[in-house]
Formats: structure tokens, sequence, C-alpha cells
């Protein structure tokens, strides 16, 4: 029983032997060219304050902000130049969970464009009145 065990181990390794390849993998493509596939996505949210991206050109920017609907406050970009990062769509709405109460979060939708960097700022502010903003955050974003 032993010896079959170990014959039936020893003709396994042998059949799988020439599953591998000896063909090298291929070079990796470049970021944004046709065919080539887009860079994962970019999710930024407001504790990223301060900080710096690099996104490769073709991929999607995702800013989630956390969001307390009952204050009047709302998250708006702004000064986003399109051809640099490009909105897709209008702002969502994501909860954390299904829970009554649970966390709302604002959500944006962008696309790198073009290679440039560009200062991504967003204000939570209400949608009436001249009041400034209740917090802005600011973003580098890195268009590669």
């Amino acid at each position: 029983m032993i010896r079959l065990a170990i014959l039936l181990t020893a003709a396994s390794l042998f059949a799988c032997n020439g599953c591998g390849s000896s063909n090298p993998p291929p070079p990796p493509a470049v970021p944004g060219a046709p065919g080539a596939p887009m860079g994962g996505e970019t999710v930024i949210h407001a504790d990223d304050d301060g900080k710096a991206f690099d996104v490769p050109r073709g991929s999607p920017v995702t800013f989630k902000l956390f969001t307390n609907a009952g204050t009047g406050f709302q998250w708006v970009p702004v000064g986003v130049d399109p051809n640099i990062l490009a909105q897709q769509g209008d702002a969502g709405q994501e909860l954390s969970s299904d829970a009554p109460g649970a966390p709302k979060f604002a959500v944006f939708h962008f696309l790198a464009n073009a290679p440039g960097t560009i200062v991504v700022e967003m204000d939570l502010k209400r949608p009436f009145g001249n009041a400034p903003p209740g917090r802005v955050v600011h973003f580098t974003i890195n268009v590669h």
C-alpha cells in the first residue's frame, strides 16, 4: 500500500513537470496605451488629506468621504481640471452597512484622463448661503 502511494506521488510529479512553460512572461503593458489594461482603482478618503497619489492614465480615482446627511452639509469638488481628472457622473452615496443609522459616504468617481498634476479640493459645505465650508481637504493627484 505504501509502495502504491509512493508510486502514484512520483507519477504525479513527473506528469506535472511539463506543466510549466519555459517561455518568458510578456513585457508589461504601457498604461494608457491602446489595449493596455487600466491601473487599479485609487480610493481616497478624507483621512488622506494632504497626501499625494500617483495614478496611471486611464485608471479610476474614487473619493469616498464620510458625511452626516442630517446636518445639510455636502461634499463638493472645487476647481478640478477635467482635462486631467474628469468626473464620471454625479456624486452618489454609499452606506457602510445596512444597520439603521450606519455612517454614509459621499462617493465621487473620476477618471485620470491625461498626464499632469492637480490638487483636488473637496469642501464640506451647505448648498445654500455663503457660509464658509465646515471642512476642506486637499489631495494631490499625479497622473502619469
